[in-house]
């Protein structure tokens, strides 16, 4: 697995199939999800991408929540990520200028233009942008103007 920590320094991925997530603990959940990009990758002939971030989201933007306890460091989450053969982990500094991005700006100048995904697989209830404003809704969006695939998951 190649670990990136410099969205400038990004290779240019092949057809990527991508999920965002903190992935803290990497639970069985984010194994079916992991399980199912490497395998919509193996299908379009692509790349498997995990964008994690670090810190912690809520670190970050609630810094005197008590009530987050990670399970994972950084290096453990990357070990527990390379162990599932993913091909590429995307570590990107989460900073107050990133949370602010608009919904809109986070599909196109990060998702878009960082990567150019073929394909994108999120939870169900996953939320980006300010104020966690963009969803599934905004996603298919984007699909249906030709930008991409995307995928949403449930745990079953």
């Amino acid at each position: 697995m190649q670990v990136h920590t410099q969205l400038s320094q990004l290779p240019n991925f092949r057809n990527p199939v991508i999920t965002i997530g903190t992935f803290d603990g990497v639970h069985q959940g984010h194994r079916r999800i992991i399980e199912r990009i490497k395998a919509l990758a193996a299908d379009c002939g692509g790349e498997s991408v995990v964008i994690t971030f670090e810190p912690h989201p809520r670190l970050l933007l609630n810094p005197g929540d008590q009530s987050l306890t990670l399970i994972h460091t950084i290096l453990e989450k990357t070990e527990a990520l390379s162990a599932l053969n993913v091909d590429h982990l995307v570590v990107v500094p989460f900073t107050l200028e990133f949370a602010r991005q608009t919904a809109e700006a986070y599909v196109e100048d990060f998702l878009i233009g960082h990567f150019h995904p073929h394909t994108v697989v999120i939870g169900y209830d996953h939320q980006f942008g300010a104020e966690r404003s963009g969803n599934y809704q905004l996603l298919e969006r984007y699909k249906q103007e030709g930008d991409f695939n995307w995928r949403k998951f449930r745990f079953k």
